[in-house]
């Protein structure tokens, strides 16, 4: 199971070139906060321990220009510190308990961390005007084949200055799903990603988004059930992005999917089999 890429190519899922890449599977949501605190590197070296074929994180820049790894705006909820992530140093962030004493991770860490042979899904998060430094750091790290950056129309348009190889998962949400996918189409996304708040999807829409040469992505609710992600792959969904990776990956070996192998040769991965417990007091989030 594997798609080939190539950074020097095209933004497409099915193009050749250097490493073979999950072309289904169950994607690490921020890492996957019920096996490590969010967004953490513990929480990526789990990720990868278990085997997941993609793993989402979130992007932001402190005051003085730092790119870290973090969801919300504010390190209020998954630190034991407060204030906005654009109004600290990297050295005050650096010194807050993302939980279990993990630290906020800088890009370059999460990207000297990430294994070699998964989907790498950067969201640059609305308002922040970081697209073309990281797209600088995803190509300095050598993983431009096989990262997808989140973002809206105009940071995609920055990464792709920088880089026009770069797979776009365009997130500029439209009135209709239909209307999203013609727009995710027009901006030459690789990927789309659709998000539970929304509702269910429609089969079609998941056809029509692989007619387009489009792979697809579902950001799923905090605590989905086994039949609700049975659903989405039985829909044609690409990779489901959950919190709880356990049921994640047992619900898509029933359907053949297996985790990538961790064994005595695993791909170059760049992680340890390390793992952290989920930190307490970790509110559901309602938004990506």
């Amino acid at each position: 199971m594997g798609v080939e890429t190539d950074a020097a190519s095209p933004p497409s899922a099915s193009v050749q070139g250097k490493r073979s890449l999950p072309d289904r599977g169950v994607g690490a949501h921020r890492g996957g906060p019920q096996h490590g605190p969010e967004n953490t590197l513990a929480a990526f070296r789990r990720a990868d321990a278990l085997g997941v074929h993609q793993i989402e994180f979130d992007v932001r820049r402190t005051q003085d220009g730092e790119i870290v790894v973090i969801h919300d705006a504010s390190v209020d909820r998954t630190t034991n510190g407060c204030g906005k992530v654009e109004e600290l140093c990297l050295e005050e962030v650096r010194r807050l308990d993302a939980g279990s004493g993990e630290r906020i991770p800088t890009l370059s860490e999460a990207l000297c961390t990430l294994p070699n042979d998964v989907w790498i899904n950067i969201q640059i998060k609305r308002g922040e005007p970081i697209a073309a430094e990281v797209a600088l750091r995803v190509i300095e790290a050598g993983r431009a084949d096989q990262v997808l950056l989140a973002c809206g129309n105009a940071a995609g348009r920055a990464a792709m200055g920088v880089h026009s190889g770069l797979r776009i998962c365009n997130l500029a949400r439209q009135q209709t799903r239909a209307a999203y996918l013609d727009h995710a189409v027009a901006v030459g996304s690789s990927f789309i990603q659709f998000h539970y708040l929304r509702g269910r999807v429609e089969p079609e829409i998941v056809e029509r988004a692989h007619r387009e040469g489009l792979s697809v992505n579902f950001v799923c609710a905090p605590k989905p059930s086994d039949h609700e992600l049975l659903a989405l792959f039985d829909a044609g969904v690409d990779f489901i992005l959950v919190d709880d990776l356990d049921q994640g990956l047992e619900v898509a070996a029933r359907l053949g999917i297996a985790p990538l192998s961790r064994g005595d040769d695993p791909l170059g991965s760049a992680a340890s089999l390390a793992s952290a417990p989920a930190s307490p007091g970790r509110g559901d989030q309602q938004s990506e």
